[in-house]
């Protein structure tokens, strides 16, 4: 069974940016990681619940996204029964199928 997790990755040229990519894991060793395109501040990352930390409307915002993208391919991972999808169909499936989360949404 595949699972998928959210890491946020340094930026080289100035680590106190980075980006939150996905890693989806399938079998033993075998992983791919892809960017999600959300960009913040080192500092806004929480490692431990690898999710962006505080309560103003554009940190809410994101972990509203990262959240809504992690359900999705947790979705598409549990649609494959069989296991015939690579992990490259599932980012495929993954990008056709996402919506951005609006900031005007949140309640």
């Amino acid at each position: 069974m595949s699972t998928v997790v959210a890491r946020f990755e340094p930026c080289k040229k100035d680590i106190s940016r980075g980006a939150v990519y996905y890693r989806i894991y399938k079998g033993h060793n075998r992983r791919m990681e892809f960017s999600s395109r959300i960009r913040l501040l080192a500092s806004s990352w929480d490692e431990t619940t690898r999710t962006v930390k505080g309560s103003d409307p554009g940190a809410c915002r994101l972990r509203t996204q990262i959240e809504a993208d992690l359900k999705l391919l947790n979705q598409i991972i549990t649609e494959d029964v069989v296991g015939l999808l690579t992990m490259g169909d599932m980012i495929n499936i993954f990008k056709h199928r996402r919506t951005i989360v609006s900031p005007y949404s949140l309640p």
